[in-house]
């Protein structure tokens, strides 16, 4: 467990797997916090490859949760991320970010691509970024909500109540106005988008992965944004062959 301090901010992320292997940040979406890659299977199946570094985004697990909407700018969303590879040494790292983690990956691009080798955008779109809905008002209507939510896992359930619904609420309304096709279409970094073909961003991600600059794009039949967020079997190995694809090329070792 470790921590950061980003200009007053405090960032808490975990590292696994070999410190030689190529680095590869985990960001994830609105409401969950870094132990959703372990309880859906993506660090089992990434970390023989890779060093996992998995970070718990501002409003969420254990970083601090501010209650302003100006705090979850992009720049502010962006420079998390880069204060954790500083912490770490890290010049250059493999990103890959689903639904929130996706919105937070093309604030990279936009403000810090030189830091970037290759990155993964799942369940999110630069034309439209799509947010959750809106939680109930307060805490404890929250709460109440959550535990009586019909279809959670226990894991997810635990992970939801942890939530401060303020600066839950002030993250959400932080993706108003996100919209960044430029920097993440023409940005040279490579990219692989993809998308439950159910979810609402589905066509926005594959139209990315057709006129984005180096990119690609596979779809998760059948599946809306949760189900495609947790579609490690489907997911996993197109992220290997994708990221597998810039190693043997040399990308990352530039």
């Amino acid at each position: 467990m470790a921590f950061v301090d980003n200009d007053g901010i405090r960032i808490h992320y975990e590292v696994e797997g070999d410190p030689t292997d190529p680095p590869l940040v985990m960001q994830h979406g609105t409401s969950g916090d870094l132990a959703t890659w372990r309880d859906r299977g993506f660090t089992e199946r990434l970390v023989g490859r890779f060093r996992l570094i998995l970070i718990d985004a501002r409003g969420a697990g254990q970083s601090d949760k501010p209650r302003d909407i100006e705090s979850y700018s992009q720049t502010n969303r962006a420079s998390d991320v880069i204060a954790v590879l500083d912490d770490l040494g890290i010049q250059k790292s493999h990103f890959f970010g689903y639904s929130m983690g996706g919105l937070i990956g093309a604030a990279v691009l936009r403000h810090h691509p030189e830091r970037l080798i290759g990155i993964i955008l799942g369940g999110y779109s630069p034309y439209d970024p799509k947010s959750l809905a809106s939680p109930p008002t307060t805490q404890a209507e929250f709460d109440e909500e959550v535990k009586n939510r019909p279809g959670l896992s226990d894991d997810d359930r635990t992970r939801l109540i942890r939530n401060d619904v303020l600066s839950l609420h002030a993250s959400i309304a932080s993706w108003a106005g996100c919209e960044s096709p430029p920097e993440v279409l023409q940005n040279s970094t490579p990219k692989l988008f993809y998308c439950g073909t159910e979810d609402p961003s589905f066509e926005g991600s594959k139209r990315a992965g057709a006129e984005a600059n180096d990119a690609r794009f596979f779809p998760v039949p059948g599946e809306d944004h949760g189900g495609a967020g947790a579609a490690v079997d489907i997911a996993a190995p197109q992220i290997l062959d994708f990221l597998g694809s810039l190693a043997d090329a040399g990308v990352a070792g530039d």
